[in-house]
């Protein structure tokens, strides 16, 4: 595997299990970046300039994500875990309350962090959070899908495209070891296009090219979180997808929204499931202003 060039400034947090590289820049209250797959902690390189001028900004590299080099087994990278490296991560560096900004997979571990673990929360915000069991608490049950496709035909139709046109064949392909392929299906999938690799700029697809292998971690099994579990979500949250991203995606935000007690939701236009890094101005001055409304600094 090629192994990515180590700026001058990366750090590492051990956490005695794992070892977490990071960067940091600014000062004030701390921003905490939690990127999603298959990226590691340069998925923000357009924020930290721009967040760094009012806060602390950390973002880290989760423990399979490039250049880390903890023991590369996926299906024990779950959500738990990576929620628990969260918590160790912000626990170690002695930051807490942190406004914490997840992603996808990231988002995911964000959400489930804030549930269990409110008290190091100031703010948060979910971008395009993988919370696939806010929809389906049993991901393989055909009566529950059923039940989905009845209420809801078209977010049904939705995550039954997004799983045989993308995350079957992207994990198929991780199993025989092709993990260009399974890099390729899964950037289709979560970007709603073909083709997708090829439209990001080169520093990004070389990112996501030396994270491929970890499309793995979605052979992991995810924990149920509902509407209980969002709804113990106390901290203010920010709820963001782009408008070209896969519909079920936008259902899991909906979801997400009528269960967080204290949210709001905003969209931004042309960009699909990596607004961040696709629209970053925008992104940018919606989660700085988002953040104003909640800080002290």
């Amino acid at each position: 595997m090629v192994r990515s060039v180590q700026p001058i400034d990366l750090r590492i947090a051990d956490l005695g299990h794992v070892k977490l590289a990071y960067v940091e820049a600014g000062s004030g209250e701390p921003v905490v970046f939690v990127h999603g797959i298959p990226n590691d902690y340069r998925a923000w390189n357009s924020q930290i300039g721009s967040f760094s001028g009012k806060y602390h900004v950390i973002a880290y590299s989760r423990r399979l994500a490039q250049p880390n080099e903890n023991t590369m087994d996926y299906e024990k990278s779950t959500i738990e875990n990576n929620s628990a490296d969260l918590v160790g991560f912000i626990e170690e560096l002695g930051i807490s309350p942190v406004h914490l900004v997840g992603h996808s997979y990231g988002g995911f571990a964000s959400a489930f962090c804030a549930s269990t673990s409110p008290r190091l929360i100031r703010t948060l915000t979910l971008i395009e959070p993988a919370v696939s069991t806010i929809l389906l608490k049993n991901l393989k049950s055909k009566l529950e899908f059923l039940g989905l496709l009845f209420a809801h035909p078209s977010i049904a139709i939705s995550a039954a495209k997004f799983q045989r046109n993308s995350l079957d064949p992207s994990l198929n392909a991780f199993r025989r070891g092709d993990f260009d392929a399974a890099l390729r299906y899964n950037l289709d999938g979560i970007m709603n296009r073909h083709g997708a690799f090829e439209r990001f700029p080169e520093p990004v697809r070389t990112m996501v090219k030396e994270n491929e292998r970890t499309v793995g971690e979605l052979t992991a099994e995810a924990p149920v979180f509902g509407s209980e579990d969002a709804s113990r979500i106390s901290a203010p949250t920010l709820l963001i997808h782009g408008t070209e991203s896969p519909k079920v995606l936008h259902a899991i935000i909906d979801r997400l929204g009528k269960a967080i007690p204290k949210n709001e939701i905003s969209t931004i236009s042309g960009a699909a499931h990596f607004p961040h890094i696709e629209k970053p101005q925008e992104f940018n001055q919606l989660v700085l202003g988002f953040l104003s409304k909640h800080s002290s600094n």
